[in-house]
């Protein structure tokens, strides 16, 4: 699977002191690829469902699409929580086709008792699952590894199990040494 150019990365409201950067510094690390970061957006209140409290992350994804040309992958990172139709919430969303990600703190940033994690591990989390999000956009699907970034993460734990690297089998499918 061939690599972009260049990924664009973006905040879409708040966001934890240096989580943008420290994303940007992991997914070049893990995808050998240049890191673009774009001026940031507010929160996503467009893509807002009253009734759950939360955002649609589809909705969120079409206006990535929008905000880089020429097929260059979008990834945007924000802290509020997000949803599709069908799920109670995922930690982030993306579609191949539009070359749009989106990756969501709000439900990384607890523990199993509800408490907050410390930042350091927020952060860790949130690394995982951008290269999970990246990796979608790149044509990797979910791997059976449970220490590859691409494992499918249904709780915030699962992120901690994982690493923020491929394993070797996704890493040779995007012909990464």
């Amino acid at each position: 699977m061939p690599r972009p150019p260049r990924v664009a990365l973006v905040a879409l409201g708040p966001l934890p002191k240096d989580l943008l950067a420290a994303a940007g510094h992991e997914l070049e690390r893990v995808f050998q690829v240049p890191i673009a970061t774009l001026a940031p957006q507010g929160r996503p209140d467009y893509s807002r469902n009253e009734s759950r409290s939360q955002y649609h992350s589809t909705a969120i994804l079409r206006r990535l699409a929008h905000s880089v040309t020429g097929g260059v992958p979008v990834i945007g990172l924000t802290d509020v929580d997000l949803f599709v139709p069908d799920a109670p919430f995922v930690f982030g969303e993306a579609d191949r086709d539009a070359h749009a990600a989106v990756v969501s703190a709000a439900r990384l940033r607890h523990g199993p008792e509800g408490k907050e994690v410390d930042p350091e591990q927020l952060r860790r989390r949130v690394l995982v699952e951008t290269v999970h999000e990246l990796g979608h956009l790149l044509g990797l699907s979910h791997c059976a590894d449970q220490r590859c970034a691409m494992f499918l993460s249904h709780r915030p734990s699962d992120a901690d199990r994982k690493g923020p690297g491929l394993c070797g089998a996704c890493r040779a499918a995007l012909g990464l040494p």
